[in-house]
């Protein structure tokens, strides 16, 4: 009798998992018997390179490798956690800028869903007797495995050499252990439903318990300043949150979910301009046929884009999809969904990176479960999971926030054109000063539909623009002034009529350099190629590139001398100067430096906007949409300095940023006025800003960029090489220059390695090359070749390659 052949083993099922590592390739692993399916978005717990990661299923199956596959240690999702199309998304993303789709995947949902590696020791085998000084740990050990912070805490910060030698001796055992982050309880929101008189009473109604009492203050002190967190209201009464809940059970409070259907306002009741009711019929009109097409909605400042985009936005909805309106910064995020809110309620979910990890998962999860319709936020908010998306918004399309700085390189406005080719939806593309690349696009390119708002709502005139040439103020008062004689007039002017006043000065700190009068040189960073800039509310220096801060000096570093002077102004010289000419005044000052969180900006903002500040002093965050309109004089100090920089976008830059702090002047029934202080007056960029003149503008720009080949003409990307060690550099640069050598033959021009602007940043020396090509495919074949050569292989931390860059410093 013939023994039955041996059962077949089962096939291994295999699944395909992108990983955020540098290497630009998917990697095979083995589902073991036991563990759940892992459908292609769900997150999976790997090993790699003797380390544990969290990547994601991209493909289930694939071509047998090699040897043993190694195993997925654990599924962390039974059912995907990003949906197909954002899948798709990511791959587009990291294909274009030829970065591992991995670490695109690491942008598209909050880190804190992740589960966290925590490390714990456990005793192994110590020897016997134990060294007298390991004997602690021992007998700590003994009692069971702990972390290494309960260790320390236990024995003391003295004790970490002994556990690495106990680690190193194999006495004792490190693991580790993957612990989920805490669940994140729903949060809701809080509102006060009694009339604020009856409540104020009822607070000081000694027959209630001291907390309802407390709860019912603190909402009181929440009045006109929105709906709090629970947690929030909380935390201002001192009493725990259940507390909340009673005064809702009595009828007092209400809880919810952003805002209550009850108190979302009725459909805008402004009536439509013939312009305005055309942009929204031509987008309708995509929207309606579910028809891919981008629109560039041109419009001066004043114009009613807002209106128009959220009229936009309410048709998406009304055909059962969702829209998603990405804005520049977090400070514009938090005025415009104010406007949302009121539109559509809690169908508004906020996304940004200064939301606290709860309340970021909170909305992040009402997203993709399809709770929240309205997705608005800065350039991460375009990886949000909206369900049936309908259409794509992008505010002040022009502005440089929308490309991130830091890896991976991407920009946010070009991706969100991409994203909604892949869905086949709209994409609305929104400013008054749109980037050359965009309007080059509509008007020339034939890729964009260009829609024209050329007047402001309501009828309003835009403001007119006074430079003042501060080569005659020097002339004139032989110093040089950073307010001159005609600003200080026109503030004094429009102060006295009760009225609030904008300048703008695009640089941070008290001075933004410390010179010595005797040897003539600059305190600098001992990081980077920059002067440090002094900042007088905390009294030190501070390096804005690597974040290096030191004490101000008595005397110079370099010489000795004791002839240190700060020169220059930045915001909070700014400040000072015009609190001391204007005393009765309250001066207010918006930068980075001042305003860190969302809430901060909220209590200044509101303060602004009830005339409680009258000049309020600020880099570029007070130039962006922002609508007030008791605020009749706009100063724009020294923003041409951008002029002197190596950077081919350094025109638009200035007209941009001229003309937008420029429009936050005449904005309601009072007319408006603008003085721009200006070394450059005769500048072409500074000229069409007088009058608000884009295309005149756009017309000598691009005919610069044609002539010497430069984006959009021409497509762009940028290597950079950096290392600490200069011989290491050369021999860099050198090896670069053999691998792109003969690009000449493949249509693609190369200049560099040549240093950098700022030839080091960090610590690192820099070495830039520029490539330019008219097929953007051409210079990524060629980046490809690279990225895969040995040279890339060996020292990838060294190399940066970006396609389109939009930094040149």
């Amino acid at each position: 009798m013939t023994p039955d052949p041996p059962a077949a083993a089962p096939p291994v099922r295999r699944v395909q998992v992108a990983l955020p590592v540098p290497p630009r390739k998917v990697f095979t692993y083995g589902l073991p018997e036991g563990l759940p399916e892992a459908p292609p978005g769900a997150r999976v717990r790997v090993p790699f390179s003797g380390r544990t990661l969290v990547g994601w299923v991209v493909a289930e199956g694939g071509d047998p490798v090699p040897g043993p596959l190694k195993p997925v240690q654990e599924v962390l999702d039974r059912t995907p956690l990003l949906p197909p199309d954002l899948l798709a998304f990511t791959r587009w993303v990291a294909d274009y800028y030829l970065v591992s789709w991995g670490s695109v995947l690491r942008c598209a949902y909050p880190s804190a869903l992740d589960p966290s590696p925590r490390a714990r020791y456990r005793l192994g085998s110590p020897p016997d007797p134990p060294p007298p000084a390991l004997a602690p740990l021992f007998a700590l050990l003994a009692e069971g495995p702990l972390s290494a912070a309960r260790l320390l805490e236990r024995l003391g910060a003295d004790s970490l050499p002994d556990l690495w030698e106990a680690v190193g001796e194999g006495w004792v055992l490190e693991e580790t252990l993957w612990k989920a982050r805490r669940s994140y309880a729903r949060r809701d929101r809080v509102a006060l439903l009694l009339p604020p008189d009856e409540a104020a009473a009822r607070a000081g109604d000694r027959s209630l318990p001291p907390p309802l009492r407390k709860a019912l203050k603190a909402l009181l002190a929440f009045q006109n300043r929105g709906f709090p967190l629970l947690h929030e209201a909380a935390r201002l009464a001192r009493v725990p949150q259940h507390v909340f809940f009673e005064l809702s059970e009595a009828g007092w409070a209400e809880l919810f979910d952003l805002v209550p259907p009850d108190r979302v306002a009725a459909p805008s009741p402004h009536v439509l301009s013939d312009e305005q009711a055309g942009a929204v019929a031509a987008v309708s009109g995509a929207l309606r046929e579910g028809r891919h097409a981008t629109f560039l909605l041109f419009g001066v400042t004043g114009s009613g884009k807002t209106e128009v985009f959220l009229r936009l936005m309410a048709e998406a909805l009304s055909l059962g999809g969702t829209a998603l309106y990405l804005v520049p910064e977090i400070s514009l995020t938090s005025l415009l969904a104010r406007r949302l809110i009121a539109r559509f309620g809690s169908a508004v979910a906020v996304l940004h990176s200064s939301m606290t990890e709860v309340e970021r998962v909170r909305q992040w999860r009402r997203v993709r479960r399809g709770e929240a319709r309205v997705v608005i936020g800065p350039r991460s908010a375009l990886f949000a999971p909206l369900p049936e998306l309908r259409l794509i918004v992008v505010d002040e399309e022009h502005d440089p926030s929308y490309k991130q700085q830091e890896f991976p390189r991407y920009h946010a406005r070009d991706m969100a054109v991409v994203r909604g080719g892949i869905l086949g939806v709209p994409v609305v593309l929104g400013s008054a000063t749109p980037s050359v690349e965009s309007f080059y696009n509509a008007s020339e390119a034939g890729k964009y539909t260009l829609l024209r708002l050329p007047e402001r709502a309501g009828g309003a005139s835009l403001p007119p623009v006074v430079a003042v040439d501060m080569r005659e103020e020097f002339r004139t008062k032989g110093a040089r002034a950073p307010l001159s004689g005609p600003l200080l007039e026109a503030l004094a002017e429009t102060l006295a009529r009760g009225e609030q006043a904008v300048i703008l000065r695009n640089r941070l700190g008290f001075s933004t350099f410390v010179l010595c009068r005797e040897c003539g040189k600059t305190i600098q960073c001992p990081n980077c190629s920059v002067s440090l800039t002094f900042h007088r509310k905390w009294g030190g220096l501070k390096c804005h590139y690597c974040g290096h801060r030191a004490e101000a000096p008595e005397s110079c570093p370099s010489c000795g001398g004791g002839s240190l002077q700060f020169l220059g102004e930045g915001t909070e010289k700014v400040e000072d100067l015009l609190a001391e000419a204007f005393p009765g005044t309250r001066v207010a000052r918006m930068d980075r430096e001042e305003i860190r969180t969302g809430a901060q900006f909220d209590r200044l903002w509101t303060d602004f906007e009830r005339g409680r500040i009258g000049i309020l002093v600020g880099t570029q965050m007070v130039a962006k949409g922002h609508d007030v309109p008791n605020v009749t004089l706009a100063g724009v100090l020294s923003a041409d300095f951008i002029l002197g920089m190596p950077d081919f976008r350094a025109a638009e830059r200035v007209f941009q940023l001229v003309t937008q702090a420029a429009g936050r002047a005449g904005r309601g029934g009072l007319a408006g006025r603008v003085i721009l202080q200006s070394y450059h007056p005769d500048h072409y960029a500074v000229a069409a800003s007088l009058t608000h003149d884009f295309e005149a503008f756009y017309e000598r720009d691009i005919r610069y960029r044609k002539s010497v080949g430069y984006p959009p003409v021409e497509a762009l990307a940028r290597l950079e090489i950096r290392q600490k060690d200069l011989p290491r550099l050369d021999a860099l640069c050198a090896e670069v220059s053999a691998v792109l050598r003969g690009a000449a033959s493949r249509g693609v021009r190369v200049f560099g390695p040549v240093d950098a602007p700022r030839p080091r940043l960090e610590g690192k020396h820099r070495r830039h090359v520029l490539l330019r090509a008219r097929q953007r495919r051409r210079l990524q074949a060629l980046l490809e070749e690279l990225l895969r050569s040995d040279l890339a292989r060996h020292v990838p931390a060294h190399l940066l390659v970006e396609m389109d860059p939009y930094q040149m410093m």
